[in-house]
């Protein structure tokens, strides 16, 4: 049942990208041929004005077929994609992403204002084997209470960034174990992800927020996840994180169902947090996504006139080879990687 809402949940968070695509190209009067919710074989569609609308066999997602973009039939000038302004196609083009990010905001403001915004507490919940916070003998259930000699108060500022600031140097961490305070020292280290670390995770808690500031809390956790989004593609690009720590469509569902077994505001979390991620990723300048359309227009509007037709068609074709092999790499990875994954969610629900 899980992996099914999972699925569901996904599907929704690329339909709510395509629905983006539609209403913009509506507002720009660009032709739309067809409007689907899901893929395959379609099992029902009917047509208002102009556009089809259909139902397709596999609740996964949906496509728009705008013309003179998606479909390249003959159309009318006036709802030809390719003869509207720079500004109405870039408009069009970003529609999706600007979707999914308006959708993932929604998604953690309800979180804040039913369940509460989340806060880390000082209590320690787990340990990492083998990292500096183990090696000095911290434990779980001990409770920090100053670093450097200065007291945490929010966890998240007066002790994670802190730490992540230090950069391998010396760090005094004094915790309270038996109601008996204690002082140790220790020097954060590298981490994978390419931030400095000591190896510990805490305890979590919800406090009630009123509706408008849940709608602060909402925005900070949007532009939190954002950073995340980008600083995830940096490192890909820089070469600090590996291709192979990429979870594709199977590694996300395994997590996102392990997610709705723990909690249903995990779970939603989660998907909130797709939904930016691909908002963001979709607008990388790349060719085929959205951002690589963008960047064409980039070229256009810079230019005075439009990318040679033939040589953007090779772009595309080259860049779609690159995106698919790319794409059975991941899948192939996520496949192989499947009880190592199962192991770590194992280790984060303890």
């Amino acid at each position: 049942m899980s992996f099914v809402l999972t699925l569901l949940a996904l599907g929704f968070v690329i339909f709510i990208h395509e629905l983006g695509h539609l209403l913009a190209a509506k507002k720009a009067k660009v032709g739309v041929s067809e409007f689907a919710v899901g893929m395959g074989p379609k099992v029902v569609s009917f047509n208002i004005g102009e556009t089809m609308y259909s139902i397709r066999a596999l609740p996964f997602g949906g496509f728009i077929k705008a013309k003179g973009l998606d479909d390249m039939e003959d159309c009318p000038i006036e709802e030809d994609f390719r003869e509207k302004s720079v500004w109405s196609r870039a408009s069009i083009l970003a529609a999706g992403s600007f979707m999914n990010l308006i959708l993932g905001f929604i998604i953690f403001v309800f979180i804040a204002w039913i369940v509460g915004e989340q806060k880390l507490t000082s209590e320690v919940h787990r340990i990492v084997p083998e990292y500096p916070a183990q090696q000095s003998g911290i434990m779980v259930g001990d409770t920090i209470t100053h670093i450097n000699n200065f007291p945490v108060t929010d966890v998240q500022e007066d002790l994670i960034r802190v730490i992540q600031a230090s950069k391998g140097a010396d760090l005094a961490l004094t915790f309270l174990r038996n109601n008996r305070s204690e002082t140790v020292t220790m020097a954060a280290q590298l981490s994978d992800q390419g931030t400095y670390v000591i190896g510990l995770s805490f305890q979590t808690e919800h406090q009630k927020v009123g509706f408008f500031k849940a709608i602060s809390a909402g925005l900070d956790r949007t532009l939190f996840t954002i950073g995340q989004s980008f600083q995830g593609l940096g490192m890909l690009l820089s070469g600090s994180a590996n291709i192979k720590e990429l979870a594709g469509p199977v590694g996300i569902i395994q997590i996102a169902s392990s997610q709705i077994q723990k909690s249903l505001v995990a779970f939603f979390g989660l998907i909130a947090f797709i939904s930016i991620s691909l908002g963001i990723i979709n607008l990388f300048p790349f060719p085929v996504l959205d951002g690589g359309h963008l960047m064409f227009l980039f070229i256009e509007a810079v230019r005075g006139k439009p990318l040679n037709k033939n040589a953007e068609i090779i772009i595309n074709n080259t860049a779609a080879t690159i995106l698919i092999g790319l794409m059975i790499f991941i899948v192939f990875n996520d496949i192989i990687s499947w009880d190592d994954r199962v192991n770590l969610i194992r280790e984060m629900n303890q």
